[in-house]
């Protein structure tokens, strides 16, 4: 800082008070990480008194560059000034990007926006190119948001190219997201080509991020981590939520999770649907705490006659259903846990059967029902098969809506999760990209 105000040469002058910039930047982040709060707001200030400093000679530079025709001083001999060279100056002669990475919070739970700023300022005198931001997207982080010059490849961020001329600056802002807990390390590495052709990289310093997950108390795991994330933990005790989605994998996956772990876990869990085949192993292997429905005139040849399975011919008789479910209630073990859970698949059948007015009166009576007997309950309905009013109809009975989705992205047609009401209950808003493979996993 001193030597920028004591030198003679504009353009020294000029990468000096940038130098200057860029290290009382480093500095205030040393003092937050420190604790010192107000040694970096003073730094932060000092920081502001260069950057206008820097600014007015940078704007001195443009007004005194006049073309060479416009005056001449050839015939003017005048003392050229002697000063020294300062030292390391050398490697401003091409393109030189210096750089800083700024995030906040650095402590952040499971499934909430990390945003990133990185500060660069090209010192040298000649433009460069930005290539990419290396090692940017640690493993388990999802891209939310970027520049719209940029875009994610696996791990790195591609700059296309950007130029950066001399003496300017460009900002990098990026939102991250994670769905896994732990603690990484950030360690950008900038990498460009200056006006040789030569490719350079500019290594910032690593910064460490804290994600934690949060569980509250009374929650239901749905048996996939990334879901019950956005829960906090899971679907709360005794409620009744909705799960809308097409028909996919995906949607399969999720139901197959979820009853998987309440089996598993020896909750009573109950199975309403029309076709069993991916649940034949459940029902043999938990007897006493798996309980199935079906609903299908083909049930005898779908699975076989045991103690826990009830076969209707359909849907067509919504009481016959309802009393299945009322000597399914009588068999439970009492010295089961209290934990209980149910997952309704025939929504979509009932309500192509049965229409809206039916359907609801059905539902208005199974949900308290269940409630009353400490279920938490999953339902599952595919709204591209209903008009709108009747899926609205069916989605009010309901306190939680969890939906799967697809939307057109860069990378093309891609599934997400998003939660979209927990009535009076805390949760994640923030959109999932759903991975078949972490589903299976």
């Amino acid at each position: 800082m001193g030597k920028a105000e004591t030198e003679v040469d504009p353009e020294k002058k000029l990468r000096l008070y940038l130098l200057a910039e860029r290290f009382l930047d480093r500095s205030a982040i040393l003092f937050e990480r420190a604790g010192y709060l107000r040694k970096r707001n003073e730094v932060l200030r000092s920081v502001e008194k260069v950057k206008q400093k820097r600014e007015f000679m940078l704007s001195l530079r443009e007004v005194l560059s006049t073309p060479s025709i416009a005056s001449s001083t050839s015939s003017i001999s005048a003392p050229a000034p002697t000063h020294e060279e300062a030292v390391g100056l050398e490697r401003f002669e091409q393109a030189y990007v210096q750089a800083n990475l700024l995030i906040r919070p650095k402590e952040i739970n499971v499934g909430e926006d990390l945003g990133l700023e990185i500060k660069l300022v090209n010192t040298g005198k000649k433009p460069a190119s930005l290539v990419k931001v290396e090692q940017i997207l640690p493993a388990g982080f999802e891209p939310v948001a970027k520049p719209d010059y940029c875009r994610f490849e696996d791990a790195y961020v591609d700059m296309k190219g950007k130029k950066l001329n001399p003496l300017k600056t460009e900002e990098i802002r990026l939102v991250l997201r994670s769905f896994d807990k732990g603690t990484f390390a950030i360690k950008p590495r900038i990498v460009y080509v200056d006006a040789t052709g030569h490719q350079m990289f500019c290594e910032l310093e690593p910064v460490t991020i804290n994600v934690s997950e949060v569980i509250l108390p009374d929650r239901i795991t749905t048996g996939y981590r990334d879901l019950d994330n956005l829960l906090l933990g899971g679907i709360p005790r005794n409620y009744a939520a909705i799960l809308t989605s097409p028909s996919c994998d995906e949607r399969d996956l999720l139901i197959e999770r979820f009853l998987e772990t309440g089996a598993k876990q020896g909750e009573v869990t109950f199975y309403v649907t029309i076709d069993a085949s991916g649940v034949r192993t459940f029902v043999e292997d938990f007897q006493s705490n798996f309980y199935l429905i079906i609903c299908n005139p083909r049930a005898n040849e779908i699975i076989k006659n045991l103690p826990n399975v009830f076969k209707l011919k359909g849907v067509e008789n919504l009481t016959n259903i309802s009393i299945a479910l009322s000597s399914a209630f009588r068999r439970l073990d009492k010295s089961l846990s209290n934990s209980r859970r149910a997952c309704i698949e025939i929504i979509s059948d009932v309500l192509l059967q049965h229409h809206a007015v039916q359907t609801r009166r059905w539902l208005t009576g199974l949900i308290p029902d269940l409630r009353s007997k400490g279920f938490t309950t999953l339902a599952v309905m595919n709204p591209q098969m209903h008009p709108p009013q009747e899926v609205h109809a069916i989605l009010d009975l309901f306190e939680g809506e969890i939906s799967i989705y697809e939307k057109e992205t860069k990378e093309g047609l891609q599934k997400f999760l998003k939660i979209k009401k927990m009535y009076n209950q805390r949760y994640l808003e923030s959109e999932l990209p759903l991975r078949k493979e972490r589903l299976e996993g």
